[in-house]
């Protein structure tokens, strides 16, 4: 990540001794409408707070809102830059609902894209993308690219190449950090991101609400495979009780640092079969 105002604002989102951090995304309202967990600031003011988390994602409205609140102090902000309804006959097809300087006026440290490739839109995310890059860089901004292939190929392995390929094409167009989902099998991840995460910040997704043992599956599996960090939603706001399970989450956190990378090397050297068996 180049220049230093772009190293400074992206260090708001990881834990000085880590270096991993936890973004709790809250775009969901644009495209769902007001979810559980989301109906109120007062639900969102319960766990916002909490020190594992080290950023916040949100359309400029809710940011604007949550600082009126109060609500955030010594976290990153992340404000989003796109998006569509689900109402839409397009749901895929997110449109650009900001500008990088609206962005840099309510304070935010970063701003993200959402980048759904349905096989039709390709060429679209990738402009979208690249020109949203360069605005930023040039004011110093980080880029958090979130990618996700709506495409459903049959096969594992194709499923895993797709991705690996629409990681990298962000990666060339100047994404500093990528967010995605974990594939169904944990012990892929570190085919997921082979090489990748060397050089690039990577924080997983945690999907739709799922229980505490498979939610803290995936962010032990995660920090073993170098992961950047957690990307997650519903899994915090819509818990009954947050905290208690990012209490868990920080001791996670605090793992060491270890990369397995022997199955990657086998999917990447002998094939598919030979790294998942």
């Amino acid at each position: 990540m180049d220049g230093v105002a772009k190293r400074i604002r992206w260090s708001r989102f990881l834990h000085e001794d880590s270096h991993r951090g936890v973004i709790v995304p809250m775009d969901h309202g644009l495209t769902l409408g007001p979810i559980q967990g989301l109906e109120s600031l007062e639900q969102i003011g319960r766990w916002i707070r909490h020190p594992v988390i080290t950023g916040i994602l949100a359309h400029k409205g809710l940011i604007e809102r949550l600082a009126e609140q109060g609500l955030l102090r010594r976290q990153g902000v992340m404000i989003h830059l796109n998006g569509m309804t689900s109402l839409s006959s397009t749901p895929n097809r997110k449109e650009i609902l900001t500008s990088v300087e609206r962005a840099l006026r309510l304070g935010a440290d970063a701003v993200s894209l959402q980048l759904n490739f349905d096989g039709t839109n390709d060429a679209e995310n990738l402009v979208m993308l690249g020109r949203a890059v360069d605005e930023a860089h040039g004011e110093g901004l980080p880029v958090l690219a979130m990618v996700y292939d709506k495409t459903d190929p049959a096969r594992e392995e194709q499923r895993l190449l797709r991705m690996r390929h629409l990681m990298r094409a962000c990666v060339e167009l100047g994404a500093d950090a990528l967010k995605i989902a974990a594939p169904a099998r944990l012990a892929l991840l570190p085919v997921l991101l082979d090489g990748i995460q060397e050089h690039t910040a990577v924080f997983f997704a945690g999907g739709s609400k799922c229980s505490d043992e498979e939610f803290l599956s995936l962010v032990q599996e995660a920090v073993a495979c170098g992961a950047t960090g957690l990307c997650v939603g519903r899994n915090v706001f819509q818990r009954e009780r947050p905290s208690l399970l990012l209490d868990q989450v920080w001791d996670l956190l605090q793992g060491e640092h270890a990369v397995g990378s022997q199955g990657a090397a086998a999917f990447l050297t002998q094939g598919f079969s030979e790294a998942v068996k």
